[in-house]
């Protein structure tokens, strides 16, 4: 029954991609009046040094569940601060249904972290409409955290970390923090992957005898280096 139903959702999957129709509307960049315009940057270590010559895209799409139309709209490359422009024109049917997403090739997951950025989706757009869209990239970086006497961890208690990614000022970001719930169940020592060469706020919340209590710090680890932090459970 099992198999039946996995390739069932196969065969449908692969029936919704192969209803996706994708056009190419790349003429629309040739637009003289009404365009639609884009500018922006795509940055990394806190929006200081520009990710460069990386393709940018946006698309019209007009999907549901796979099935529907894709049109491609308009593309450009970062110059060497990182910044690109985009220029084209939205048809009739564009104004009336879909979204239009902006796309980015994919960086490097060795060095970046969520390094994927696809399909942001551009809002408030329209003709003869300029927007701003500034993106960060965060480095990876790890952390060795220790967590101490969670042997202590009762039924009923709450115990989590909270990293959070400060954004520049005037930027969107591929992430903006990681959450992670603890008990006894899990290992001292975890080695966890967060942002980079950019500030971090950590908030430690813990829940005991029905006793809530909250604990903020701060954290900067360079991109591709390995800090030490400990947390303990009963402090």
């Amino acid at each position: 029954m099992e198999k039946t139903f996995g390739i069932l959702i196969l065969i449908l999957t692969l029936t919704f991609q192969s209803c996706t129709e994708k056009e190419d509307d790349l003429i629309s960049q040739n637009c003289e009046s009404d365009c639609t315009e884009i500018i922006g940057k795509l940055m990394t270590d806190n929006a200081t040094v520009p990710i460069v010559d990386r393709k940018v895209t946006v698309v019209w799409d007009n999907t549901s569940f796979g099935s529907g139309v894709v049109r491609t709209k308009a593309t450009a490359r970062t110059d060497s601060n990182g910044g690109f422009y985009l220029k084209f024109f939205i048809r009739d049917d564009e104004l009336e249904d879909g979204l239009h997403r902006m796309f980015y090739d994919k960086l490097d997951n060795d060095e970046f972290l969520s390094a994927d950025l696809n399909g942001i989706p551009l809002l408030q757009i329209g003709r003869d409409t300029m927007l701003t869209r500034n993106h960060n990239v965060p480095k990876k970086a790890f952390l060795d955290l220790t967590l101490l006497n969670l042997n202590d961890f009762q039924q009923g208690d709450y115990f989590w970390t909270n990293f959070e990614y400060i954004r520049p000022v005037g930027y969107s970001q591929s992430i903006d923090g990681a959450i992670h719930g603890w008990t006894n169940e899990f290992d001292s020592n975890q080695l966890i992957e967060l942002a980079g060469n950019q500030p971090i706020a950590i908030e430690i919340v813990r829940e005991v005898n029905d006793i809530p209590t909250r604990k903020n710090d701060t954290l900067f680890i360079n991109a591709g280096t390995t800090s030490n932090y400990t947390v303990d459970f009963n402090n």
